[in-house]
């Protein structure tokens, strides 16, 4: 039987760079080259940009600056946290130690939120939280981020009912806690099921949509103890969980990499461009053959 496996695709961070990596000048020059093209569009980084006034009688146009925000996407430049350990030991010196990444985010959303790193996946999050990675459970790999002044809710596990913060998590199909995740929302063969303890339904009150036949769009209402983490409590949990169909490697019931989050915010208004972040920056990719 052939394995299927599936790698991540590089972090793609901003148009006109393929990649952004640590190297200082390369990140400088990215920054410059971008720069150049918004500052051709009347735009900057910060969201300034500059109008002209009407032409004078006398013919001469005057200039002036001005910081009216800008209200579309465009790629700002957004600082890096990084994550520690589950234990809130600093990471090691291995992996990517981004501090910024640029990103097509609103500009309205400039101050609010940041990106979240552990040097191999980075999520978006609420501005001055605290990021850890989760331990390890039955195969997965993941973070969390979590409010200031409150104990990892991942600490043991999944988050308890209510619990605010964005879970992401990093497994395989070939594990039956894998399995599960998918389970709900995604067709799989009958002995997976039976393996993962798994009837293939959605908790009761979970709703959810394919935009894609990749990723299941999920809501967990309020009170409703659903699939997401954080959920059951007195704000509605949204969350992500994508599953490459890579044929034959899913009919076959093969290793596939999949990815989920939950965004578990009483300031539910982040959630979207939390999650279409993450969408676009974690999704599996699979490897080609």
């Amino acid at each position: 039987m052939t394995i299927e496996r599936t790698t991540r695709r590089p972090d793609r961070s901003s148009a006109g760079c393929a990649t952004l990596r640590p190297h200082a000048l390369g990140a400088a020059l990215c920054l410059l080259a971008l720069g150049g093209v918004l500052s051709s569009c009347g735009s900057s980084l910060i969201g300034s940009a500059t109008t002209s006034s009407p032409t004078t009688s006398g013919g001469a146009t005057s200039t002036t600056a001005t910081t009216a925000p800008l209200t579309g996407e465009v790629a700002v430049a957004f600082p890096v946290v990084a994550c520690t350990t589950s234990s809130g030991a600093p990471l090691g010196s291995s992996g990517w130690k981004p501090t910024i990444v640029l990103a097509p985010i609103p500009t309205a959303l400039v101050g609010t939120v940041e990106f979240y790193s552990d040097g191999v996946h980075t999520v978006l999050g609420p501005t001055g939280w605290t990021c850890a990675q989760t331990p390890p459970l039955q195969g997965a790999t993941g973070l969390v981020v979590y409010p200031p002044g409150v104990s990892d809710p991942s600490l043991f596990g999944n988050a308890p009912v209510g619990s605010e913060g964005v879970f992401a998590t990093f497994t395989t199909t070939d594990t039956p806690h894998g399995v599960s995740l998918v389970c709900p929302f995604f067709t799989i063969p009958q002995w997976q099921q039976t393996e993962a303890r798994c009837t293939g339904s959605k908790p009761f009150g979970e709703q959810s949509t394919m935009p894609t036949p990749d990723v299941a769009s999920v809501t967990d209402p309020a009170g409703v103890p659903g699939s997401l983490q954080g959920s059951g409590g007195s704000h509605p949990v949204t969350g992500a969980v994508m599953f490459p169909q890579v044929m034959p490697a899913v009919t076959y019931g093969n290793s596939v990499d999949i990815a989920v989050e939950s965004c578990s915010l009483t300031d539910a208004a982040l959630c979207p461009t939390i999650l279409t972040d993450f969408e676009v920056r974690e999704f599996p990719v699979p490897t080609s053959h």
